[in-house]
């Protein structure tokens, strides 16, 4: 375990409903060099619709690095819809 990722040192830097958004946040804030990790996803894996009764899937940084990882998370855009592949002939 990360030795900074005791219970007492960790801050939510982002709450999700939706697993993807949480998967895509977390990725976002790895390939930046913050250490991150997403609590309650295997629970809303096992059992989705219990996401809101349970809080969401909460994403957890140290807490010295919960400013640069909500100012990452803030300044995120997402790409334009990319056009897919074309039609099939």
């Amino acid at each position: 375990m990360h030795p900074d990722w005791e219970p007492d040192k960790l801050a939510t830097a982002a709450i999700f409903y939706n697993l993807h958004e949480a998967d895509i946040a977390k990725g976002l804030l790895d390939s930046c060099g913050v250490d991150c990790f997403l609590c309650d996803e295997h629970m809303h894996r096992v059992h989705p619709l219990t996401s809101e009764i349970i809080g969401g899937v909460r994403l957890q940084v140290a807490q010295q690095d919960v400013e640069l990882a909500k100012e990452l998370l803030k300044e995120y855009q997402p790409p334009e819809d990319p056009a897919g592949p074309g039609p099939i002939e």
